[in-house]
């Protein structure tokens, strides 16, 4: 994509850089940025520091674009990838997703306040002539066993980085925060395509399934009553019995969509709110306990002690000393 094809892009406040082939928005209110890098048509890299649920859609059109190999690596919070039938599946932290296949089959969305991470888009049948350093890019491809030939539909592959992928990861996210050239970037991203092929070729993760849209549905409901009534018992029988289906599947709808398997994300989620009135309030533990469930504060400090490594009260001491001293 020509850079001059981006001008549309400054209605939305985007700062250009045209020397260094690198475009940058800040987002109001504290909200974090995003920086682009366009080292030729071919390539395009996004750097994404979000805390805002009003992060912009640019809209960009990728018709034309031809068969690309896309890939979004997740630093920190959650995104969602959805295809054109509306069916998705999701990427968390420390999880990459390697997309092959024909132009605006899907797209990536943002679906957590706090989200950072980079995502890599190419036009794989030009990049390596236009910039030789990426040939290393077939490695990965060849890792994947993707097709070369006669794209039709996309892939999405899910694996989890490796320490390296992570390493570069940074280093790349680092570099364009501070404005580097894009020849660096380019370099950067050149690592992390060779890390990523090993990556996958390590990883016993394999093509997910995606979910439908009752799919999601389902498991955004059972989200919903787990986060607003983490007090509750809940038991996964209680939505089998509301759909008409297995535990297992409700278990497993929730895991595809948010990560974390049934009992973990109670757990999570009842420690959380747990420490965040532990934080911001003067509530007892007693009654903080009553409201995670428990039936007594001896078991609600045990159950805390593992998940944060502290008592409640050692937790209280900490955080208010920390406000002090900010």
């Amino acid at each position: 994509m020509d850079f001059s094809e981006l001008s549309n892009l400054r209605d939305f406040g985007v700062i250009f850089d045209e020397k260094k082939k690198r475009a940058e928005l800040e987002l109001e209110d504290n909200g974090g940025k995003i920086i682009a890098y366009f080292p030729s048509d071919s390539i395009q890299v996004f750097i994404y520091d979000i805390h805002t649920e009003q992060a912009p859609d640019f809209g960009m059109d990728y018709s034309g674009f031809g068969r690309y190999l896309r890939v979004n690596i997740c630093k920190s919070g959650r995104c969602e990838f959805i295809t054109k039938s509306g069916d998705s599946l999701y990427l968390s932290e420390g999880e990459f997703a390697m997309d092959y296949g024909t132009a605006n089959d899907g797209s990536f969305r943002f679906d957590t306040r706090d989200y950072t991470g980079v995502e890599i888009i190419m036009q794989i049948d030009s990049v390596i002539n236009e910039l030789p350093i990426l040939a290393m890019l077939k490695k990965a491809i060849k890792e994947m066993n993707l097709p070369e030939k006669d794209i039709k539909t996309s892939s999405v592959y899910f694996a989890d980085t490796s320490a390296n992928t992570a390493r570069t990861l940074n280093e790349l996210m680092d570099y364009g925060k501070d404005g580097a050239d894009s020849s660096l970037i380019v370099i950067k991203v050149s690592e992390i395509g060779h890390n990523l092929g090993t990556d996958l070729f390590n990883s016993k993760s394999k093509l997910r399934t995606f979910a439908t849209n009752s799919q999601t549905q389902i498991a955004q409901d059972v989200h919903k009553t787990l986060t607003e009534h983490y007090g509750d018992k809940n038991p996964a029988s209680l939505f089998a019995e509301r759909y008409g289906m297995s535990e297992t599947a409700i278990k497993n709808y929730f895991k595809n969509a948010y990560g974390y398997g049934y009992k973990e994300y109670q757990m999570k989620v009842r420690m959380e709110k747990s420490a965040e009135l532990l934080r911001d309030t003067n509530t007892r533990v007693s009654e903080i306990s009553k409201k995670a469930g428990y039936l007594t504060a001896s078991k609600f400090c045990a159950a805390f002690k593992r998940f944060y490594g502290v008592t409640p009260m050692e937790y209280r001491r900490t955080e208010r000393i920390k406000k002090v001293n900010k």
